[in-house]
């Protein structure tokens, strides 16, 4: 062997069992002498590590290789050369001992398969559990059970938004069949359509009234609704067997042998004209107070239509769609601009201006400030001949005027203050104030067109609505001014309804209006009590009930048979009115005392027993806010006296 050879065998191994020897020997013979030298005092060297083979000692340490670090050869511990080939050792590496790269590759791509093997078993066994029978009867019953907890559910809301809706139904106090007991209901389903309830007119040519038969009887304390449906089948059954007498004709009072009855019923009307004049045009910074104007001249002849269609309807009348003409007057400013403005419109347009020549019947509904305009527009009207209400005309016009939330006697004082009005809307709104004191401009000019009006028959149903942040109670049902042909009503929206003592002492004091007998201030005094939040929608909210336009339509149509011709056409009492910003507490109910004298003079049963229950809801009567507490100590005194 050369030099050379032995400097490569007395190299050290870098790797290797005998590395920490740092051998001498130059042979492989020398080495593994040494091994075999070494094991005697270790048996356990060269052996495979506790970690690489589970802990197991090799029992035969004679059959390992040791590898002499010549590159081919390998010898066995007895020495003996033991032929080496590096592909082979090569291919041996990777089989036992994978490297790392090819780990992370394996790995993934067993859990992938194992992952889908398992979710395809468990797809298996879903599928044979829901092909088995007693799984689909589970199945089913289920499906059953959860059907009937559904439909409870559906029938639970159900009958919560029932209750709801009856909790907060929309109120118009009070009732107009409910107030006047003399109300006969004209419109019946078997009657010539106009005719009185206790007359027909015969197909024969004769004349003749509706009588009773087999005793059937219309009592007349019977009222309301169920009177006008009583009074229908007795009626049609007497017509079915045409049983007639002559028949008579009204009196003033209801009587016989008079000419003066007002005309009833929808007899005669061919073609209606329904007039729509909005209110006050607020700017911007107001408009969630006063509610938006643009448009509401179109609702308001939209919501009147429809009301009367629904009136027409319930007793079989119809008019043609080009019989019942709208027409929404706009236009902003002052009131008396408002009125020259809202007149040239009219009249400049042929076609309203033909449509409410050529009416039967004229129906007008207003709002707010287009309360005054609407007045002193059709007082012009009447005094230009443009509308016919001479009581000797046979083309007489019978006409409706709606006012809700109307500015009559003015805004609530306290207002005038508002920095909102002064500062935003002080033009506009100034006029409004001058509204409350019955001796300014302005109000002698209204009240004038009031006297036109209310003297040559035209019908005033004045509807406020409760919780008005702008006209108080007493300026939208004018307590100032007294007649048979104004209706007065509250509307209440049904959130802010209890059939409390306050509720029921405004109906019964718009009752007592209605009925010719005074409220001695009682309506002024509850009015700042019942304002709204000056950021409420109680000014807005009226116009969207439809009962409102209903009532306008009934009062006009159905008359009191109290309410002659003579009563109708009288010269209106117009009393002094001034707002104050601050009222009399004592006045109260002093006017309260006031009320119960007059009901017990005249002797008014219905009135009496009407006293005695709003008396008890005065006992049962708890109010939580500090004005109503105020209320209810204010009329302490007169308590014994209700």
């Amino acid at each position: 062997m050369s030099s050379d050879d032995k400097g490569d065998d007395t190299t050290p191994p870098t790797q290797g069992p005998g590395s920490v020897l740092g051998s001498t020997s130059g042979s492989g013979s020398s080495w593994t002498t040494s091994l075999k030298s070494l094991r005697q005092y270790i048996p356990t060297y060269g052996s495979k590590p506790e970690e690489e083979d589970g802990g197991m000692v090799d029992p035969d340490p004679s059959s390992h290789q040791v590898t002499d670090y010549r590159e081919g050869e390998r010898h066995d511990v007895h020495g003996n050369s033991v032929q080496f080939n590096p592909d082979q050792q090569q291919q041996e590496q990777r089989t036992q001992t994978p490297t790392s790269a090819e780990q992370l590759t394996q790995e993934p791509k067993q859990q992938q398969q194992n992952q889908q093997k398992l979710q395809k078993q468990l797809q298996q066994e879903q599928q044979r559990r829901l092909l088995s029978p007693p799984f689909k009867q589970q199945q089913q019953q289920q499906q059953r059970e959860s059907n009937f907890a559904q439909d409870a559910a559906n029938k639970a809301v159900a009958t919560i938004s029932k209750a709801v809706s009856k909790t907060k139904r929309n109120l118009v106090l009070p009732d107009y069949y409910d107030q006047f007991p003399d109300v006969r209901p004209s419109l019946l389903l078997t009657v010539p359509v106009g005719q009185s309830d206790m007359t027909m007119l015969s197909q024969a040519g004769g004349t003749g009234g509706v009588v009773s038969l087999s005793g059937i009887a219309t009592p007349l304390s019977l009222t309301g609704r169920v009177t006008m449906m009583f009074r229908s089948a007795a009626s049609a059954i007497g017509s079915v067997f045409s049983f007639y007498k002559p028949t008579p004709t009204l009196t003033a009072g209801g009587g016989a042998n008079s000419a003066t009855a007002l005309p009833r019923g929808t007899q005669g009307i061919h073609k209606v004209a329904i007039l729509g004049i909005h209110g006050w045009y607020p700017r911007k910074a107001l408009r969630t107070v006063i509610g938006e104007p643009t448009g509401t001249s179109q609702k308001f002849c939209d919501e009147m239509d429809m009301a009367l269609k629904d009136y027409l309807d319930m007793h079989q009348k119809r008019l043609d769609p080009e019989d019942i003409v709208k027409i929404p007057l706009e236009g902003e400013g002052k009131v008396l601009e408002r009125v020259e403005l809202l007149y040239q419109n009219l009249v400049r347009n042929h076609g309203w201006r033909r449509a409410v020549q050529d009416a039967d019947l004229v129906l007008v509904a207003t709002h707010s400030q287009g309360t005054p305009t609407s007045i002193l527009l059709i007082a012009r009207l009447i005094e230009e001949g443009l509308l016919r209400v001479r009581e000797d005309d046979p083309t007489m016009q019978r006409i409706g005027i709606l006012t809700m939330a109307g500015i009559s006697h003015g805004p609530f004082p306290f207002l005038k203050g508002n920095l909102i009005v002064r500062w935003f809307e002080a033009e506009a709104a100034g006029e409004l104030f001058e509204f409350m004191d019955s001796e300014s401009h302005i109000a002698r000019k209204y009240r004038d067109g009031l006297r036109t009006v209310l003297s040559s028959g035209v019908r005033l149903t004045c509807v406020a609505s409760l919780e008005d942040q702008v006209v108080p109670l007493y300026s939208a049902v004018m307590t100032s001014i007294h007649h048979p042909s104004i209706v007065r009503a509250v509307y209440i929206d049904g959130t802010s309804y209890q059939n409390d003592f306050l509720i029921n002492l405004i109906a019964f004091s718009l009752r007592l209006r209605n009925m010719g007998v005074d409220d001695h201030g009682i309506l002024v005094h509850l009015s700042e009590v019942i304002a709204g939040s000056l950021y409420g929608e109680g000014h807005s909210t009226i116009y969207d009930e439809r009962e409102v336009y209903m009532l306008s339509i009934r009062s006009l149509l159905e008359p009191p048979a109290s309410l002659t011709s003579e009563r109708a056409r009288s010269e209106p009492i117009l009393h002094p009115f001034r707002a104050k910003q601050r009222l009399n507490p004592f006045y109260l109910p002093w006017g309260m005392r006031g009320v119960a004298d007059e009901i017990m003079a005249r002797g008014d049963q219905i009135l009496i027993k009407e006293l005695e229950r709003v008396k008890k809801l005065y006992n049962d009567w708890n109010p939580v806010s500090k004005a109503m507490k105020e209320i209810k100590f204010r009329l302490e005194p007169v308590r014994s006296k209700l």
